[in-house]
């Protein structure tokens, strides 16, 4: 398959389409619970913000590469900034944890659909593959690729209907976040960036992030006991 550039910023289109999709996903799940709009309004505020801040420093540290604005999104980034939109958000308004739990829910869903602008406009590519499947770039490497992106965007959005089917358990939130940390350590190993390195940066974060949310979950289950 070949794909040619788009003159079309179907990047930044689909990026803020797959927000807005999670977003209205965060809203149809918490509507009971916050009766006002400005507190709507205020949380959409916190997602979009922390969202698009730490998605852009996070890809300043990875490349390291300061220029805010030449600098990519990146998914771990927005990760972050969802997690913490949500903390800050539950410390105003007390949800019980049910905002933060769907803001986790959501990160396969929004992930998922970003992809699909990554295989378009030829970023986060996969390694060299010669298959009757390859995707070549002619304007970026023009050699035959692994698909990583719709992979990607398969594998998320599976685990997104997995998880959302099981909202209603207590640790979906742990359990989301530990298969999300081990699918993009292991998906990881398909991208062009892998050929350089040992691990990526993406995969170290994977890492810290499994170490941290394995241990949050075991000391409250402890705590619990």
């Amino acid at each position: 398959m070949i794909i040619n550039k788009i003159n079309f910023p179907i990047y930044g289109t689909i990026l803020l389409l797959s927000v807005l999709i999670g977003i209205l996903y965060i809203y149809i799940n918490i509507r009971d619970d916050i009766k006002k709009n400005n507190q709507i309004r205020l949380y959409f505020i916190l997602y979009f913000m922390f969202a698009f801040i730490l998605g852009k420093y996070y890809t300043m540290v990875a490349d390291w590469n300061f220029d805010i604005m030449k600098v990519g999104f990146s998914s771990y980034g927005g990760l972050i900034g969802v997690v913490v939109s949500a903390l800050i958000f539950e410390k105003i308004i007390d949800m019980k944890g049910k905002l933060i739990k769907h803001a986790i829910i959501s990160l396969p869903l929004v992930y998922g659909l970003t992809k699909i602008a990554c295989f378009l406009v030829g970023c986060c590519y996969g390694i060299p593959f010669n298959s009757w499947f390859s995707v070549t770039y002619p304007e970026g490497l023009n050699i035959k690729l692994f698909p990583i992106q719709i992979v990607e965007t398969i594998m998320f959005l599976i685990l997104f209907v997995i998880v959302n089917k099981n909202k209603k358990n207590n640790n979906i939130s742990y359990y989301t976040l530990i298969v999300v940390a081990i699918l993009k350590f292991l998906l990881d190993f398909l991208r062009y960036d892998h050929l350089k390195v040992l691990l990526t940066f993406n995969q170290y974060f994977s890492i810290v992030l499994l170490v941290i949310t394995l241990g949050i979950f075991i000391y409250k289950k402890i705590k619990k006991d």
